[in-house]
């Protein structure tokens, strides 16, 4: 499944690729200088450096709905985010604009907010999606990081189209070139003025942001690229690109439009973006030690408790109870209320409500130990459809784990006697973890094992231990109906109650 959408990437990567070949042969058909209007209908006139990022936003859109669909999340997400950022980010490219030209405008709102007569800056657009995003992404569950890591892309894709609008309208060049006979004789012929050829920034920016998405795609595969990384790159990517080249085009002698403090405001914003991903970099790493890589996002897990949920182990577990207590405890006769309350938790907790020595706890849970595994190899059996469902999640590319309060080396033999083994990525037993259900930590290290964020993940169980667990771990919460522990599963207020295995192919499907 996996290879068939990384082949459907690489050929929407190469259509995408010939398209803007295809749009700049159109744009440029014909002799130097080219026309800055692409068409026309009646008195209305659509720029190339429209159709330019038009087309930019397109395979943007592109771009981040086969990433989106790539790992499991709602693709149509690109598309409400486009109907709100696009307008949205041409305003904040205005706005930018008009901040630093105050004086231009006298105070008419007017002419402010008039986009046909010029003056747009790309920071005000990337200030403006990167703070629309952290409510959008709350609103739609997905992560914030994940969401920017996409729109990175997306950005370098939409610059480096856009500065070849910005050569159709023959601006954005740089100081005089003596020597333009390595350029394309379209290119050089369109950045002729008074008699000289002038260095084509646009065309190194636009180089530069495409070098850039190249890096993106090969390396966002990679298990060393954490969340936020991409962010991270294309901020500091973009930002020391941005600087020489706004360097030359000043040198050219064009004004710079936005200054501040004598400072011009395209280099500090770049400088700015520099420091910013740099910071991300670093603090995203400071303060989450465990942050997952950026292609495990997508990544989504099961996890099963074993006793009463997998295996019915119920009347294993009573006759062990009974054999430990006639060595222990001969005269003490254990109720059928008793002996369920030992279905769920660990054995020192249990062995705990009767002994408070240490020494004899442990030695009890030796004892029960020992007992198991004489009684265990006469087998235990799994509930209906156990392995049916456990076949099916790993086909649709789900992991599978299993935590348990028993220790790991039974829990292994139990699932090996029923054939389960194979299907099942992690394994966390009591002895794995220091604290145990319903302290989340047992969950948390099989999803960091697995690399699969609580989010993405659901805990399955018949103890309100396993629901309080996953609830603490913020994950789903599923309970099983058959649980000998039903009434009191019910008041921990599971996510979802179940009464055969089976109906999680339905929930996960």
């Amino acid at each position: 499944m996996n290879k068939i959408k990384e082949n459907k990437n690489l050929v929407a990567y190469i259509s995408m690729a010939i398209g803007f070949l295809l749009l700049i042969l159109i744009a440029t058909r014909g002799s130097a200088p080219y026309e800055s209007v692409a068409f026309e209908f009646g008195d209305f006139s659509v720029q190339w450096y429209a159709v330019f990022i038009l087309f930019g936003i397109v395979f943007a859109a592109i771009l981040g709905f086969l990433e989106l669909e790539r790992y499991g999340q709602d693709p149509n997400i690109i598309w409400d985010g486009l109907l709100i950022f696009v307008p949205l980010s041409i305003l904040g490219a205005r706005l930018w604009y008009v901040l630093f030209n105050l004086d231009k405008y006298n105070g008419n709102i007017g002419r402010m907010l008039n986009v046909g007569e010029g003056g747009l800056a790309i920071h005000g657009a990337i200030a403006v999606v990167f703070v629309g995003l952290i409510w959008f992404t709350k609103f739609k569950k997905v992560d914030y990081f994940f969401v920017l890591d996409i729109v990175g892309p997306g950005f370098l894709i939409g610059q480096a189209m856009g500065r070849w609008g910005n050569f159709m309208n023959r601006e954005l060049y740089g100081p005089v070139l003596e020597n333009p006979n390595w350029l394309p004789p379209f290119i050089k012929e369109n950045l002729f003025f008074s008699g000289k050829y002038h260095h084509p920034t646009f065309l190194y920016e636009s180089s530069w942001n495409i070098l850039g998405l190249i890096l993106i795609l090969v390396f966002r595969r990679k298990k060393f690229v954490k969340l936020g990384d991409i962010l991270a790159f294309y901020l500091v990517w973009y930002g020391v690109g941005r600087i020489p080249n706004e360097i030359l085009r000043m040198a050219s002698g064009v004004k710079e439009p936005l200054m501040l403090f004598n400072i011009p405001v395209s280099i500090a914003t770049s400088v700015a973006l520099i420091l910013a991903g740099i910071l991300v970099f670093i603090i995203r790493r400071l303060t989450n030690k465990n942050i997952i890589s950026y292609d495990d996002y997508g990544k989504k897990a099961v996890l099963f408790d074993l006793d009463g949920t997998l295996l019915d182990t119920i009347d294993l577990i009573y006759k062990n109870i009974k054999e430990t207590f006639k060595i222990h405890f001969p005269n003490k006769k254990l109720s059928d209320e008793e002996l369920r309350s030992f279905v769920g938790p660990t054995l020192d907790v249990s062995f705990g409500w009767y002994e408070k020595d240490p020494e004899k706890i442990t030695k009890m849970i030796d004892t029960y130990r020992n007992i198991n595994e004489k009684n265990h190899h006469d087998g235990v059996d799994s509930y209906n459809n156990a392995e049916l469902v456990l076949k099916t999640l790993k086909e649709r590319n789900y992991k599978i784990g299993v935590v348990s309060s028993k220790i790991n080396k039974f829990v292994r033999l139990g699932l090996e006697q029923n054939g389960l083994i194979s299907y099942i990525d992690i394994i966390i037993g009591s002895d794995d973890s220091p604290v145990h259900k319903p302290d989340p930590l047992p969950l948390q290290m099989a999803l960091e094992k697995l690399s699969v964020k609580a989010s993405n993940a659901a805990y399955v169980g018949d103890h309100p231990n396993d629901i309080f667990a996953a609830q603490n771990a913020n994950m789903m919460s599923i309970g099983v109906s058959y649980s000998i522990h039903y009434k009191e599963l019910l008041g921990a207020k599971p996510d979802q109650v179940i009464d055969d295995l089976e109906k999680l192919l339905y929930i996960f499907n």
